[in-house]
């Protein structure tokens, strides 16, 4: 019987709560996690970064913009202060995560276990149900990943990086 995927709806939003990222003192995995409210559009809430290796820990707090939300963009912005959704990178800190890897000539990447683990039951589903939410993961998966070419070295990518987390 062939693997199914059945559309979650899960959003990069939803699955924002925590980062893992490259730790800028000892290069091991450490996370950025949210305090209060994991939305990024939440304003002056803190956003913390903790090393378990090397103890190092930093927090943060994005400033309200005049909405009484937080600024989000995709580029970064020279006058004021913003969430930055871009390269694989945490939003806040914009340290590399640790979950990515050359695949495909491409960078496959995942923001904590729980998105990796997502992206693994896409690809390896032979069926997938159509019509996903347009903010969905599965929506926004770049080409690259959804060929059925590539599902063998994208799959071999995650059991890495997911052996690289333990």
């Amino acid at each position: 019987m062939k693997k199914t995927f059945l559309n979650k709806n899960k959003t990069l939003i939803g699955l924002g709560y925590e980062f893992l990222v490259v730790c800028p003192q000892c290069a091991s995995c450490a996370k950025v996690i949210a305090l209060d409210d994991s939305s990024p559009y939440v304003a002056n809430v803190r956003r913390r970064f903790v090393c378990t290796t090397c103890g190092t820990t930093k927090d943060k707090v994005i400033k309200a913009n005049g909405y009484g939300q937080a600024r989000v963009s995709y580029e970064p912005k020279a006058d004021y202060e913003v969430i930055l959704i871009a390269d694989p990178c945490d939003w806040y800190f914009q340290l590399p995560l640790y979950l990515q890897i050359e695949c495909s000539g491409n960078t496959l990447w995942a923001l904590n276990l729980e998105h990796l683990n997502y992206i693994e039951s896409y690809i390896e589903a032979e069926l997938r149900e159509s019509h996903p939410y347009y903010l969905s993961v599965e929506s926004r998966l770049p080409k690259w990943m959804k060929f059925a070419k590539n599902r063998e070295d994208v799959l071999k990518a995650i059991q890495k990086l997911k052996v690289k987390t333990y």
